[in-house]
């Protein structure tokens, strides 16, 4: 859910410009998946250096999860003025796709419930007064279990959205290496999501199939100061990766808004 956690205005990590790319071969550009649990403060005042990058980026490619309360914290339109205000804007751009959290529970939490929060989602469309429209869906705590139960269920859960929300996007989020089944079901998979030690010492990117990088997500938390976010992510690009994250803590609660402007001048 939101947190109302302060901001940190200066960052020591290390950007683009002193990465050596020249030898590096040209491939597609990488989307940076957001996880914006940050609440958007008075007039969402808190979110001004997100939309300040978004704007001064207007080639790369934000995808951005909303996350009002561990999912849309409502069983109807925003009340919440702050929160309408900031989703609106983020609208406003063309380099922006607003996606709502979900909850699954690693295959506990009832099909119902995680349905309801859809429809929930899908209702924002309909909110007459700002443009809060969400434009697909972002399915956390997805079980990688290797099963026909398992893959059944989210292919479930992934036509439902599909069909509650037009053109919808559909993320699964397991955490780590997923079952390649479990692809056929959405459009991008979070495919490693700990520390940046973990992602160093695992070797994720040797770990993703060829044929599913495009549609894989990196994002790493607990980022230490001084990591070489350019290069890494150079090579996260030159590799095909669809899309990554770096955050400071565990949880997206502790916000850094110069470490995203050096990940979207390495997008």
């Amino acid at each position: 859910s939101f947190t109302t956690s302060a901001l940190i205005s200066t960052s020591m990590y290390i950007p683009t410009l002193l990465t050596p790319l020249l030898f590096l071969p040209l491939s597609t550009a990488i989307d940076i998946l957001l996880p914006l649990y940050l609440y958007p403060g008075e007039s969402a005042t808190a979110w001004s250096s997100i939309f300040t990058t978004i704007s001064t980026h207007s080639t790369v490619q934000f995808q951005i999860v909303i996350n009002p309360n561990s999912g849309p914290g409502t069983t109807s339109f925003l009340t919440d003025e702050n929160l309408i205000t900031g989703i609106s804007k983020l609208n406003s751009f063309t380099n922006v796709h607003t996606l709502g959290y979900v909850l699954t529970g690693y295959g506990k939490r009832d099909n119902a419930a995680v349905n309801a929060d859809v429809d929930v989602y899908a209702k924002w469309s309909r909110y007459p007064d700002a443009d809060i429209h969400i434009e697909g869906i972002y399915f956390d705590e997805v079980s990688n279990d290797n099963t026909t139960e398992n893959f059944d269920r989210m292919e479930i859960l992934s036509k439902h959205a599909r069909n509650s929300i037009s053109d919808a996007s559909v993320v699964f989020n397991p955490g780590y290496r997923a079952p390649e089944q479990l692809f056929g079901f959405c459009d991008m998979m979070v495919e490693f999501e700990h520390p940046l030690a973990d992602y160093q010492a695992e070797g994720i990117l040797e770990q993703i199939p060829g044929e599913f990088m495009s549609k894989s997500a990196v994002q790493i938390i607990e980022t230490p100061e001084g990591t070489d976010v350019g290069g890494m992510m150079a090579e996260m690009e030159q590799k095909g990766l669809g899309a990554v994250f770096f955050g400071v803590d565990c949880c997206y609660k502790v916000w850094d808004g110069k470490l995203l402007e050096i990940m979207a001048d390495a997008a």
